[in-house]
């Protein structure tokens, strides 16, 4: 008997702790998946490269982040839109990605990233950099 209570406690205690696992996000946040490449106009991939992504919703505030390129030229991140900053309708952010972070872009594009309210779904947006 005691065996089974020692049994049945670990169960209970996970089958309690199941809604603090709770995986869908209610703070108003938009999620999205940005990836691509940065190479040179010979098609020579382009190795840490610091990329700048920024990218405005309904109000003209920016928010953005940054991430660098592999030894293959290709990057990913993941875009987690704040709450106050709203997406367009879609819905969507407009986000410019640039490379490098500082100085004057070598090479840039702007891009419409569909986003997500539920972070298991993070739509991806693929962009291609090619500097001089």
């Amino acid at each position: 008997m005691l065996r089974s209570a020692l049994l049945l406690t670990p169960l209970a205690l996970l089958a309690a702790c199941g809604s603090i696992l709770e995986t869908s996000d209610t703070s108003g946040r938009h999620y999205a998946t940005i990836k691509g490449t940065v190479t040179r106009a010979s098609g020579t991939p382009v190795s840490g490269a610091r990329i700048g992504v920024s990218c405005v919703g309904t109000s003209n505030e920016p928010f953005g982040l940054e991430t660098e390129t592999n030894a293959s030229g290709a990057f990913e991140t993941d875009l987690y839109g704040p709450s106050f900053f709203a997406p367009l309708s879609g819905p969507s952010y407009l986000c410019r990605v640039l490379t490098p972070v500082n100085g004057i872009p070598q090479a840039e594009k702007s891009v419409t990233v569909t986003v997500s309210p539920d972070f298991k779904t993070r739509p991806t947006t693929t962009v291609s950099l090619v500097v001089p």
